[in-house]
């Protein structure tokens, strides 16, 4: 798997998406992570494993806890690949909008 389809596989998950929202403001701790959730901190682990594997994030630990960060720049590839994909449907669609525009004579109307 391409790291883009890892980042993509990563994010698909709702859990993963807050994690990686929640860590935007910065590092956390496991415990941090997992207060919001209904579900246990293994799972937690698990998401957060997912995710640095996909290197979106990294772990620290200090002591007992294992602090999670952010990196930013592991989502940069799908960011360009979004930003080519809404260019093309932005030229797609304005083509379409002048074709539609036109009337069969070709003048607009």
């Amino acid at each position: 798997m391409s790291p883009i389809e890892r980042t993509f596989a990563a994010l698909g998950d709702p859990a993963r998406r807050v994690i990686v929202d929640r860590l935007a403001a910065g590092p956390l701790t496991v415990h941090d992570l997992a207060d919001p959730f209904e579900i246990s901190r293994p799972a937690i682990s698990r998401h957060l494993r997912v995710l640095s594997d996909a290197d979106i994030v990294e772990h620290t630990r200090a002591g007992r806890e294992h602090w999670y960060t952010l990196k930013p720049e592991a989502l940069t590839e799908a960011e360009a690949w979004l930003d080519g994909v809404t260019d093309t449907w932005r030229t797609a669609l304005t083509s379409l909008k002048h074709i539609a525009e036109e009337d069969i004579d070709g003048n607009r109307q």
